[in-house]
């Protein structure tokens, strides 16, 4: 499937790529990649300068060389919409598009920066077991991370029985 044309970027609920979020804010966004002839892909994994990333005609993998700052809270993370090589061995993420949304957390390090942990988050579930005791620290903390985010959230409180 050919989507460099930016007539089959037109997010409905048959474009391949709805089921992972693509709407038509995302194809406007992507509008100019694809008039250069580059596929919107989802990163669905990062592993160390290379990613997946889901597109319509399926899982590519691709090098992010050319899209690493060196902020840390802006490398290219799962839930980026990104604009890949349509071909090439390898292929190379050229760009992505703006977060609507983000998951950062603090780093561990003595210095004050973020960690970034997922992009464009609709909505985020905080499940918390209560089979051991409610540690009410951590819980703040995965409700401060859901918070800023600006993705909507639910806290899912859940038990297990002994079988």
């Amino acid at each position: 499937m050919n989507l460099s044309s930016p007539s089959r970027l037109s997010a409905t609920s048959s474009h391949p790529l709805a089921r992972y979020g693509w709407d038509d804010r995302w194809a406007a966004e992507f509008a100019p990649y694809a008039e250069t002839g580059l596929l919107p892909g989802r990163v669905v994994r990062v592993d160390r300068g290379r990613c997946d990333l889901v597109t319509a005609d399926g899982t590519v993998h691709a090098d992010t060389v050319f899209v690493t700052p060196h902020d840390p809270l802006r490398v290219i993370c799962t839930g980026d919409w990104a604009a890949v090589d349509p071909h090439g061995n390898p292929r190379y993420v050229q760009a992505y598009l703006p977060r609507r949304t983000s998951l950062v957390r603090s780093t561990s390090s003595t210095r004050s920066e973020g960690q970034i942990l997922a992009a464009n988050v609709d909505h985020a579930i905080i499940a918390v077991p209560l089979s051991a005791e409610l540690d009410l620290g951590r819980l703040e903390r995965f409700l401060a991370l859901a918070w800023e985010s600006a993705a909507s959230y639910t806290a899912a409180l859940t038990c297990t029985d002994a079988v």
